[in-house]
C-alpha cells in the first residue's frame, strides 16, 4: 500500500459489536430490575462484563442509558391486520398477557409511569418511546374497525382506545402486585372489550348490505 492510499486512522477506539450487545442487554435488564432513578452506572458495566470505560464511551448518563432502553422497548412491530375489530384486539390482548415477557415489559411499564411524575426528562422520553408508539398502535386498530363499521359510532376514537388498553393496565398492575388469579382467557377479555365498544352484529350487516357493490 503506498503512502497515497493509505486510509486516515480514526480517533478513538472502535466499538465492537459484541459489547455493544452485551452493554444494552445489561442496561435492560439493569433498568427492569431497578428502575431509572436507583440503576446504577457500575452495574451495568458489571453485568455486561466491560470496563467503566467502555460503557461511558456509548452513554455518557443514566438518562443517555434510559433513552436507549426506552427507544429499544418501543421498536413495535407494525401491527397486522387481522381482519375484524374482534382479532385484532385479542391478537393485542395475546401479545399483552401472553408472552413470557409480560411480567417484564409490566414492571418497566408501572415503574417507569411512577418515577415520570417527578423528572420532565425522563417524562419526554416515556412519552416519545412508549406512550405515543403505543398510542399509534391502538388508533391503527381502532380506526380500521370503524372503516370497517364496526366501532360504535357515537364512541370517540381515542375513548375506544382507552377501553382497549384499560383491561392490560389493570392485568400489568396485578401482576405487579401479585393480586390473585389474573385472567389468563385473551379470548374472554376480548369479548369484555368488545362489549363496550363495538357495534352490534346486526348493525354492521345492515351497513354492510347498504353499501354498493
Amino acid at each position: 500500500m503506498t503512502e497515497g492510499s493509505r486510509q486516515p486512522r480514526r480517533k478513538g477506539r472502535p466499538r465492537s459489536h459484541d459489547v455493544d450487545a452485551a452493554l444494552i442487554s445489561a442496561a435492560l435488564a439493569e433498568f427492569t430490575e431497578h428502575g431509572f432513578h436507583q440503576m446504577r452506572m457500575e452495574s451495568i458495566a458489571s453485568r455486561a462484563g466491560v470496563s467503566k470505560v467502555s460503557l461511558y464511551r456509548r452513554w455518557a448518563s443514566k438518562r443517555a442509558v434510559a433513552g436507549d432502553v426506552l427507544r429499544l422497548l418501543s421498536q413495535t412491530r407494525p401491527l397486522a391486520d387481522h381482519g375484524s375489530l374482534k382479532a385484532d384486539v385479542q391478537a393485542l390482548v395475546t401479545e399483552s398477557i401472553g408472552s413470557a415477557a409480560a411480567r417484564a415489559n409490566a414492571t418497566i411499564v408501572m415503574r417507569t409511569m411512577g418515577e415520570i411524575s417527578s423528572d420532565p426528562d425522563l417524562l419526554a422520553l416515556y412519552r416519545t418511546h412508549l406512550l405515543t408508539p403505543r398510542l399509534g398502535q391502538l388508533r391503527t386498530v381502532a380506526g380500521r374497525a370503524r372503516d370497517r363499521g364496526e366501532l360504535r359510532e357515537d364512541i370517540d376514537t381515542d375513548v375506544a382506545c382507552a377501553a382497549i388498553a384499560g383491561p392490560i393496565f389493570i392485568y400489568h398492575l396485578a401482576l405487579l402486585t401479585d393480586a390473585g388469579r389474573l385472567p389468563d382467557d385473551p379470548a374472554a377479555i376480548t369479548d369484555a372489550i368488545l362489549a363496550g365498544i363495538a357495534r352490534r352484529p346486526d348493525h354492521v350487516t345492515s351497513r354492510t348490505s347498504r353499501e354498493p357493490g
